[in-house]
């Protein structure tokens, strides 16, 4: 491929990444995570921001760095909608074109096109690079610890003490952005040592990242989520953990947006709203099916070019390994295990998935029909992450929790006798849109009534108001969902309910 055409295809690629990072991203409200990620970067300091996340007993207190970047980046581009998520969307492009390079040192120019390729129509990536959620800053500085690591497979000495310097900066800053960087860099060790063999370059390279991330180790060993791994909260679903590894699997190759939605699974009828769903499972259990089975052939078969297969059994096992790590960790945690809790593993997939059909095949050889096939099953995975992006665009199905909706109907049908109420959500979502109104019913009150006088302390929390809205987000997820319209009627008549993504109000009249 002449120079100028090649360069011409990668700026498309990076066009690509840009059009799907960018386009609608304010299209939808900002959802219920979100709003964390203004309540934690709402400070008008670091120190205040930095203090405020290290006394939240949440997950965000092992993933600070976002929120910190997030302050900054809103003190200069303001509090749009666009402002705040264009972070994760100028990040996620950032993480392309490092996949980019990565692979275009360790293999060459047409796997960086393929695996560059595959991150930019990356459904999941693209999820993640229009939410104001920490994840794509994670991806992007997991991009960068394995293209500053590749040097290793390099036998040019002359760029390795940089190379292992910025490696170890890199790592270091990952962990200061989550614990789950260090599980990534604890598979890339792994992974070093079990490929290479070569105890002194394993000293050479993991010194300084064990050194520059000491203290944000001992930060988590020091925590009380050490000795007890679930004092800390996060959403625990009680899921069997199978069903976690399938749909991690599935969200970071096709993203969550390609199968049935996730509102329509709640229910006691998943199972068949999954049958309804065959003939996209099909067609990604076959693809997927081709693409491993042709990954496998070509990890088995001898190359002649020794440097690719070593990097291709070093991407592998990094795979499995951060894989395997991700499982115990979701094992001893009990979270609630989903695809953005593994977001590491969407770059040896995209780096790994070109091998199978690009470096160990050649035109006369019989099997050369197994790359083609191989090539087309790729070509199919594209497809795939380009209709689920389209259906996230445009289907209201897999739309977010839709505050703004919400807080637009409050403040049209909420006179000055009326009062609402949040059970169950965001408070600083209603006020991001325009809601300061709202009272927050705190839910250690609502847990030690437990549904019991439920009527009686909104009737005393409201001044007893006529009528009352309640706000209710993600229902299903709440602990008195199944009682509290029966206690709410001992005082109160219910006139109305709204419903939009992941949000409802209620609407009560007091009994006279």
């Amino acid at each position: 491929m002449k120079q100028s055409k090649y360069y011409f295809v990668v700026f498309i690629i990076i066009i690509i990444s840009i059009f799907l990072r960018f386009c609608l991203l304010q299209n939808q409200s900002l959802w219920f995570d979100e709003g964390w990620s203004l309540a934690l970067s709402d400070g008008t300091s670091v120190q205040e921001n930095l203090f405020n996340i290290i006394n939240r007993e949440a997950g965000d207190k092992y993933q600070p760095l976002y929120y910190l970047v997030l302050f900054y980046w809103r003190s200069v581009f303001g509090d749009s909608e666009f402002a705040i998520r264009s972070l994760s969307a100028l990040l996620g492009v950032a993480s392309v074109i490092t996949i980019f390079f990565t692979s275009l040192r360790v293999y060459g120019k047409k796997h960086a096109l393929w695996s560059s390729m595959l991150l930019a129509v990356s459904s999941f990536s693209v999820f993640y690079s229009q939410d104001a959620r920490p994840y794509a800053l994670l991806i992007f500085i997991a991009s960068l610890q394995i293209y500053f690591f590749s040097y290793s497979f390099s036998g040019d000495k002359s760029n390795k003490i940089i190379s292992q310097l910025l490696f170890g900066i890199f790592t270091a800053i990952g962990s200061f952005g989550s614990i789950l960087i260090i599980i990534f860099s604890s598979a890339i060790c792994l992974s070093h040592a079990i490929v290479y063999r070569n105890l002194k370059e394993l000293i050479k390279w993991w010194i300084p990242p064990v050194v520059f991330s000491s203290p944000m180790i001992l930060f988590y060993l020091s925590s009380p989520a050490a000795s007890d791994p679930t004092a800390t909260t996060v959403t625990r679903s009680g899921l069997p953990i199978v069903q976690n590894i399938m749909f991690v699997i599935y969200g970071i190759l096709v993203g969550t947006s390609y199968g049935p939605p996730l509102e329509e699974l709640r229910d006691d009828e998943k199972i068949k709203v999954v049958l309804g769903y065959w003939p996209h499972l099909l067609i990604f259990i076959i693809v997927i099916t081709v693409i491993f089975l042709a990954l496998v052939t070509s990890l088995l078969k001898s190359r002649k070019r020794k440097r690719y297969q070593q990097a291709d059994y070093f991407f592998t096992l990094l795979l499995v390994t951060s894989f395997l790590l991700a499982f115990m960790f979701a094992l001893v945690t009990k979270i609630n295990w989903l695809p953005r809790h593994s977001f590491y593993l969407c770059i040896p997939v995209t780096i790994l998935i070109p091998s199978a059909f690009l470096h160990n095949y050649q035109r006369n050889n019989k099997l050369y029909i197994v790359p083609q096939v191989t090539k087309l099953a790729t070509i199919s995975l594209l497809i795939m992450n380009v209709y689920s992006n389209f259906q996230y665009y445009s289907n209201p199905a897999y739309a977010k929790d839709d505050y703004r909706s919400a807080v637009r109907y409050l403040l049209q049908h909420r006179n000055e006798s009326a009062k609402s109420i949040l059970f169950y959500g965001q408070p600083r979502l209603l006020q991001y849109y325009g809601d300061s109104s709202t009272i927050y019913a705190p839910q250690d009150i609502l847990r030690t009534v437990k549904g019991k006088n439920l009527a009686e302390k909104v009737s005393t929390m409201t001044k007893n108001a006529e009528p009352v809205f309640v706000i209710l987000n993600r229902e299903f997820d709440w602990e008195l969902k199944d009682v509290f319209k029966r206690e709410m009627s001992d005082l109160y008549n219910l006139e109305d309910e709204a419903d939009w993504p992941y949000m409802k109000i209620y609407r009560f009249t007091r009994k006279k």
